[in-house]
């Protein structure tokens, strides 16, 4: 009777939860003024968010809920991919040079070239694809930013040699400075600025492997606490970051995609949170590269106003045509990473004094290659050192992080690459004081980088900063826990928001290719990217299956399935009467599909008792480049690069 009546209150509170579910995403139907044919983004949190709860049952709710892979540095399979690459050269050195908001023409240049003549010409912000030029104006000496914090600059000496570039400055504003110091920082929070600086598609294990010199240093010198748990909750670079930005996944916020034209908000309508920072007096920045994928811009619709005080797309706008002209990687006598780095050393150098938010990160280096990263160690060491020696980080969180491990290549391909992937470089660095003025919260955070965390986490965590609160004991229910505070040991992917397609706490076990659900599933897989280009098959072509060549499935362990709680007070000897039962297989495959050899990789949904299969488009993993393929849609129809065979 006690089993039947604490059945039927599991069944309750799951209905109950669904129907809240319901009841909050009509709310946001209404606020945010969606139309009827705007649902699909709604059902999709809809059956995400069932996924999620349906996937909870698969958790022990006592001990450590989700064990963490053991993941070689070296390990044969990956270290076969890695190797070094020379170190850039990027040719002479650059005739002017930044101070602060001056552009100066370098005695050295002098010497070497003879009277040297420039002209600056500032960059004016148009909008997010947009720039413009001011009148140039000529100096031989130096010149000070007036209008903006970068110029194109023309050099010409009286030999007739020539130099161009377009450099990143801080230009002179009174009143940037008036108006943000730390008195206008609220005493709840912790008084320290905030620097994030990232790499696209770095693993916590890539960073060790290719970035060993700033590794050493910021965990033996700094006291780095890197996350050994930080899972990812989404496919790509904005699903990684618009969690850590915003508290929320796409799905949950206004539409912003550019498709969907007249209907798409600018993304200004997203809760970031260095608007936060900026209300209590901070001085905000945001920097990206690689402006033709930006995060913001390649499928969304961009910022309409400039989102932060110092924006840096305005310059790769700019700057992006004359980088052919340069040496690989280079600009002038520059490497690109230094410049964006440079940049931020110069806002921290510029406003000493005020409290600063800035969020910097770079993708063209490691977006497309697991080695070329390596060039940057030397330079990253030496610029977390100067920080540290300049005594930025006397008062400031710096927070070396990437989106996620490698998505595109043979990496990828290895069981270990898959894992990775799950698993980005995430680390927070207080300065030495933080831990005497805060020992129980900074206890947590020690404690909590060996346990499940994710960016909802650190969105949380960067909101403490602002309002701190003492730590608290939290619910393992919570999709969002500071890591000030304690992660619950039984918390699991299901708590986090994390789907079990990314959750790396998930036990995988390879099956055989010629099993009959694999089998099935791999047709049905197929009849479903089929259908979902079913309105263009005009120009795309139809898929069929060329080849299984990988299966997975996720096989909970008896302990897991039995196990209901710790049996005696020490938690060694486990209570294992639950006798849980599986409703449903979630299988991993990976196939390959014709015409143009597309390999895909995807989890699917095995329902037991009704034998049906299922998967979303937001499982499926398109782990080679499409390249041409899709050039009959790349720029009309963004959502089907991945899956349309372009017929011509």
């Amino acid at each position: 009777m006690r089993v039947t009546a604490c059945h039927f209150r599991r069944c309750i509170i799951a209905a109950l939860s669904i129907a809240l579910l319901f009841c909050v995403v009509q709310v946001i139907r209404t606020e945010l003024g969606f139309n009827e044919p705007d649902l699909t983004n709604l059902d999709k949190l809809i059956h995400i968010s069932q996924i999620i709860k349906e996937s909870e049952q698969s958790y022990a709710r006592e001990g450590v809920a989700c064990k963490l892979p053991q993941l070689n540095i070296s390990s044969p399979e990956i270290m076969k991919f890695i190797y070094d690459v020379p170190p850039l050269s990027c040719g002479p050195e650059d005739w002017v040079t930044v101070e602060g908001s001056r552009l100066v023409i370098t005695n050295k240049a002098r010497r070497k070239y003879g009277q040297v003549t420039c002209i600056f010409s500032e960059i004016i912000r148009t909008d997010d694809y947009n720039v413009k030029l001011l009148d140039g104006i000529q100096a031989g000496d130096f010149y000070i930013l007036r209008d903006s914090d970068f110029a194109d600059v023309k050099c010409k000496s009286n030999n007739g040699d020539v130099w161009r570039s377009v450099l990143a400055g801080v230009k002179y504003d009174p009143y940037v400075e008036q108006q943000h110091n730390w008195d206008t920082v609220p005493d709840t929070g912790v008084k320290l600025n905030v620097l994030m600086f990232g790499f696209d598609s770095l693993s916590r294990n890539t960073f060790i492997r290719k970035l060993p010199r700033t590794y050493h240093f910021i965990k033996q010198q700094l006291d780095a606490l890197v996350l050994e748990g930080y899972n990812i909750v989404g496919d790509g670079t904005p699903q990684a970051l618009i969690p850590i930005l915003t508290g929320k996944i796409e799905l949950e916020l206004p539409e912003t995609r550019k498709r969907m034209g007249h209907k798409a908000n600018y993304v200004n309508v997203y809760p970031m949170i260095w608007n936060k920072y900026k209300e209590h007096g901070y001085i905000t920045g945001f920097m990206e590269d690689v402006p033709h994928i930006g995060t913001f811009t390649y499928r969304l619709k961009g910022f309409d106003e400039q989102p932060t005080h110092h924006y840096m797309r305005t310059y790769y706008l700019a700057a992006s045509p004359y980088f052919k002209t340069y040496n690989k990687f280079c600009i002038a006598g520059i490497p690109r990473h230094m410049v964006m780095m440079n940049y931020i050393k110069t806002i921290f150098n510029t406003y000493k004094k005020q409290p600063k938010f800035v969020f910097g990160f770079h993708g063209e280096l490691s977006h497309d290659s697991y080695n070329d990263i390596g060039v940057v160690d030397n330079d990253v060491y030496s610029w977390v050192k100067d920080l540290h020696n300049f005594g930025h980080l006397n008062n400031t969180v710096l927070i070396l992080m990437s989106d996620h491990g490698h998505r595109f290549a043979d990496i990828r391909n290895t069981l270990q690459g898959k894992q990775e992937e799950r698993l980005p470089f995430f680390s927070f660095i207080f300065p030495s004081w933080f831990k005497q003025a805060h020992p129980q919260a900074y206890a947590n955070f020690v404690y909590n980088t060996q346990y499940l965390t994710s960016p909802f986490d650190v969105h949380k965590t960067l909101e403490s900063i602002l309002t701190f609160n003492m730590p608290k004991n939290v619910d393992y229910r919570q999709r969002a826990i500071s890591l000030f505070d304690k992660v619950p040991l039984n918390r699991t992917c299901a708590d986090a928001f994390i789907e079990p397609h990314w959750c790396a706490c998930l036990g995988w076990k390879e099956i055989s290719i010629d099993d009959t659900n694999v089998v099935a599933a791999a047709s049905y897989f197929v009849q479903f990217l089929n259908d979902y280009t079913v309105d263009h098959h005009d120009i795309c072509a139809i898929l069929h299956l060329d080849k299984i060549l990988w299966a997975a499935k996720l096989i909970p362990t008896k302990g897991l399935l039995d196990f209901r709680k710790s049996g005696d007070q020490d938690g060694f000897i486990g209570d294992f009467s639950a006798k849980t039962q599986v409703a449903m297989d979630i299988y991993q495959l990976k196939v390959r599909t014709v015409p143009g050899d597309a390999l895909f990789e995807i989890s699917i949904t095995h329902n037991l008792a009704e034998n049906t299969f299922h998967v979303k488009i937001s499982d499926v993993s398109r782990i080679n480049m499409y390249g041409s393929q899709a050039k009959c849609v790349e720029n009309s129809l963004f959502h089907l690069r991945k899956y349309c065979y372009c017929k011509e």
